[in-house]
């Protein structure tokens, strides 16, 4: 019988192929293709592991191909896999020579691969087998682009892109990038991260959005006013006698395109906080609508002021894209330009930002009623207030938190502005969180001084006490706390303060 195989001296058994000095200079390992056939002659197991990674146009030498093939055909059959079936099979079919004689297939066992490294040996095979491929696919691309006579060098790129995608389907591979893990934090950087704080406590949560939502004319502005004047003044003080200030606010920027420099100078100075836009201050930087048309957020200038600043955007409408009376195109892009913001440094973005007309009819505090687009904007937020003037004349303001995160907010309170902001330069608590009921209780008594409550809030109060009246009736225990989650699971918002008010109300 012919024996077509090459002697490799030391090397190792005979391949039917030229000396290894003479292989085509491609990717290949012959040693791992004829470990993968022989562990499958040791072992037919081990043609299940192999054909789980490879197949036969994987092998670089056609003989092992060949040899490949034919052992899944066997395996089909139920045929045995060795040395002797392989010999019968190929010469059945006249392909012996074709693979190298009787001497290369009874040579495949040669050194006894260990069969259970078979997924080994068949990851080099799939490597290599990539590499010709990628290999073939560059040289092709190569010759294309060296004899284009076109002139749209795009034409080539799209068939190289295609080559590359039609190879990664072939072979089952993504593209990888190059250090695509940059793109994520590491465990380093977690550790080394600061931990969640507040530049008011309970109130102004750093590196994230905080919005007051109100209704136009319901003192927003004065509300914004008050806070920088609170973070201007620094560590100590207290927003409202009830929010502490937790640090020194480094500069503060204050955006507010729909007020000229007059009124809003006036408005600083009524607050005292107007020296600190001096030249031997300027902790404060402040662009009106006299300075020109409402700045782009993402404007370079703009994300270099704001870096370690406390941005103040006054109103989040003016920054938004489209008709402001279309909430979706109007908060278009705002969440981008907000977190482009705190990407560029700032300390904290505080907006105020206007309720759907409806609010002023409402008598609960919620997200959706609270914040204009709020289903647009409402997932960006950090913290989300609501406010809503309950007396225009002393310019007392209901005020409620609508959406927290990561901290548990205090309940519904009160401010009053007259005669304070003109006496003292600041608003001054009226009722605190406790005292104050919700806004359904503590806006009912306000109309009652117009004519009468509406009659929609007179019967959904009598609702809530015969709910209440029923519940104690049965359960005269109940906590305030597994009330207000009764009521919660009625669908109706009512918090610790109202409860006690309606136990005392009803006597029970």
């Amino acid at each position: 019988m012919k024996n077509t195989a090459t002697n490799r001296g030391n090397a190792g058994p005979l391949v039917p192929f030229a000396p290894r000095d003479l292989l085509p200079d491609v990717p290949n390992n012959l040693d791992a293709e004829r470990s993968v056939l022989g562990a499958v002659i040791l072992d037919n197991a081990a043609l299940n592991v192999a054909v789980a990674a490879i197949r036969a146009e994987d092998f670089f030498l056609p003989e092992n191909q060949n040899i490949f093939r034919r052992m899944v055909q066997l395996a089909g059959k139920s045929v045995p896999i060795d040395i002797v079936s392989l010999h019968e099979e190929f010469s059945r079919t006249g392909d012996l020579e074709k693979v190298g004689g009787a001497a290369y297939i009874s040579q495949l066992p040669d050194g006894l691969p260990r069969v259970s490294n078979t997924a080994h040996y068949a990851r080099i095979v799939r490597q290599k087998s990539v590499l010709r491929q990628l290999a073939r696919a560059a040289e092709a691309i190569r010759e294309e682009a060296l004899n284009f006579r076109g002139d749209d060098a795009d034409v080539i790129l799209t068939r190289s892109g295609e080559r590359l995608a039609a190879l990664c389907a072939n072979t089952g591979l993504t593209i990888e990038p190059t250090a695509w893990r940059d793109m994520f934090h590491t465990f380093a950087e977690f550790e080394e991260s600061a931990p969640l704080s507040f530049a008011i406590g309970g109130f102004l949560q750093n590196q994230g959005a905080t919005m007051i939502g109100g209704l136009s004319g319901h003192g927003k502005t004065l509300i914004l006013c008050s806070i920088a004047r609170a973070l201007l003044t620094g560590k100590g003080a207290k927003l409202w006698d009830l929010f502490p200030v937790e640090e020194n606010a480094g500069r503060i920027v204050y955006l507010i395109p729909e007020c000229s420099i007059a009124p809003f100078k006036h408005r600083l100075q009524l607050f005292g906080i107007y020296s600190a836009l001096a030249p031997n201050d300027e902790r404060l930087l402040v662009r009106t609508l006299s300075k020109g048309p409402t700045p782009c957020l993402s404007d370079p200038r703009i994300l270099f002021a704001v870096k370690g600043a406390h941005v103040f955007l006054d109103t989040a409408a003016r920054f938004g894209e489209g008709d402001e009376n279309s909430a979706g195109d109007n908060m278009r892009g705002l969440a981008s330009d907000i977190f482009a913001l705190l990407g560029a440094g700032a300390r904290s973005v505080i907006a105020a930002h206007h309720s759907p007309k409806p609010f002023a009819r409402e008598n609960t505090m919620r997200l959706e009623n609270v914040l204009r687009g709020s289903g647009d904007i409402g997932a960006m937020l950090t913290t989300g207030w609501g406010a809503k003037q309950l007396d225009a004349a002393s310019n007392v303001i209901h005020i409620e938190n609508v959406k927290p995160r990561d901290f548990q907010p205090c309940g519904p309170f009160q401010i009053i502005g007259r005669p304070f902001i003109d006496e003292t330069g600041d608003f001054r608590i009226l009722k605190r969180p406790g005292e104050c009921g919700s806004l359904m209780d503590e806006q009912a008594p306000e109309r009652d001084k117009g004519g009468g409550a509406p009659e929609a809030v007179r019967e959904a109060k009598a609702a809530n006490l015969a709910l209440m009246r029923g519940w104690l009736t049965t359960k005269p225990d109940l906590s305030s706390n597994e009330l207000s989650k009764m009521f919660a699971d009625e669908g109706i918002k009512i918090d610790g303060s109202s409860i006690r008010r309606y136990r005392k109300e009803l006597s029970l």
